[in-house]
């Protein structure tokens, strides 16, 4: 009780509230784009975008896992000018891997359709490569203004963001034909421009040299959090790189347009992660491990009953919502929701867990342990969806979030409450020293 009045009068209240609904902007967003993909675009199709989107959010991930999650916990660290350089130094230096990156994909995209692809796929594989450079570049800023615990500020690049995608998006379909590449383009190119007004130049200045220094201190980190993103991505998305190979595109459909229902608590979690981080690392700095623990828990047991309400609730109007949001080629689209539903709230606890492992710097467990989850899972994935279809598929989703939880949750007490022991024991055997050698002498 006494925990939860401390976190309702702290500011970690307000920086969550502001996050929420960051997250919630965004969430509306993306549903609205992925309402007008289902009534305008094939079900073959949408089943395309899901696996592209994946597909982006990888790209993200691998971001984030080389710049924005070493920027989250070393940025409280370093003094004001030191934070600037650093953060300069990884703002521009990232473009230095991303614009060739982006480019090779379009080539890529050009030599699939040379030989034969089909133009819907190698347009999107090019509006994905490309949209790369805006949708990276402003991660980065919200990770940035987050790590500076200045959520106001990711608010407003958000609303900036959304307002131009909107626009674009309702130009696009007066003048134009709505397609799942154009919308990746509209989206990088949002993305791109509202970054560039949000970025102040005059306060960001960096040498040449920092940037391999300040890439460099990243990766003592980044490395461990690279493998654990990969991993983590094949655990949780192979389920539908699976469904897509074995049952094909239009599985793929039905099962994201369920999804799409619980975006809303995935972008929650997200959004909490971006708050959480910073915050579990300035408790770090200050030896309140123990407090941040506590606060995960607390946070994870309100998400369970929030999503479970929120299942609820769907499930209780379906009907009205079938109606509205889908066509009758995703029928089944509701049998899934508590799939999702079981497999969100595992996730939401596993990645509690995972956000206190990364604000005490531990990737390296995140990383090991992943793979071992990540093999389990897809391993399970192939052989449940040929036993069971679409439903032996979420059977392994949830297992391998079950084992993920239990192992999170395991390392992060373990760090937590025998390092505030041994810190005991240490202080406990210096004063017994000390005493000992003043008798002595």
């Amino acid at each position: 009780m006494i925990l939860l009045k401390n976190i309702l009068r702290s500011p970690l209240l307000f920086s969550s509230s502001i996050a929420t609904l960051d997250q919630a902007m965004l969430s509306a967003l993306n549903f609205l784009i992925s309402i007008i993909l289902i009534k305008t675009v094939s079900k073959v199709e949408y089943g395309y975008f899901a696996i592209a989107f994946s597909i982006s959010q990888l790209l993200i991930w691998i971001h984030h896992s080389i710049v924005n999650a070493p920027l989250a916990v070393l940025l409280v660290e370093k003094n004001n000018s030191q934070k600037q350089q650093y953060s300069a130094s990884l703002c521009y230096g990232q473009f230095i891997a991303i614009l060739p990156a982006a480019f090779f994909g379009v080539a890529i995209a050009g030599l699939l359709l040379y030989w034969g692809l089909d133009n819907t796929i190698a347009n999107i594989v090019a509006a994905v490569a490309l949209s790369a450079i805006g949708i990276l570049f402003r991660e980065f800023l919200r990770a940035y203004f987050f790590a500076e615990e200045n959520p106001l500020q990711v608010l407003k690049l958000d609303a900036y963001y959304i307002v131009l995608f909107f626009l674009l998006i309702v130009l696009c379909y007066h003048f134009f034909k709505i397609s799942i590449a154009a919308i990746f383009i509209m989206n990088g190119a949002s993305g791109l421009f509202v970054s560039l007004l949000c970025v102040r130049k005059s306060q960001w200045q960096y040498h040449r040299e920092s940037i391999r220094e300040s890439f460099r201190e990243n990766w003592k980190f980044g490395k461990w959090a690279l493998v654990g993103v990969i991993v983590t991505h094949m655990q949780n998305y192979s389920y539908l790189y699976l469904l897509g190979a074995l049952l094909g595109s239009a599985a793929v459909a039905e099962v994201s347009a369920a999804r799409l229902l619980l975006a809303p608590v995935l972008l929650a979690q997200i959004g909490w992660g971006k708050i959480a981080i910073p915050h579990g690392s300035k408790l770090r700095e200050s030896n309140q491990t123990i407090r941040f623990l506590k606060e995960l828990i607390l946070t994870s047991l309100i998400f369970i009953i929030g999503i479970a309400t929120y299942i609820i609730i769907l499930l209780s109007v379906s009907g009205v919502l079938n109606q509205i949001l889908f066509t009758e080629k995703y029928a089944n689209t509701f049998e899934y929701l508590p799939y999702w539903g079981g497999f969100f709230i595992i996730l939401f606890i596993a990645s509690s867990a995972s956000y206190g492992l990364q604000a005490l710097k531990e990737f390296s467990i995140l990383a090991k342990f992943n793979i071992l989850t990540m093999l389990i899972t897809v391993g399970c994935s192939y052989f449940f969806i040929q036993w069971n279809g679409i439903k032996g598929g979420f059977a392994a989703l949830i297992l391998g979030g079950i084992l993920s939880a239990i192992g999170f949750w395991y390392f992060f007490a373990k760090n937590v409450f025998p390092g505030s022991e041994r810190q005991q024991t240490k202080s406990v055997e210096k004063n017994y020293i000390r005493k000992f050698l003043e008798q002595f002498l």
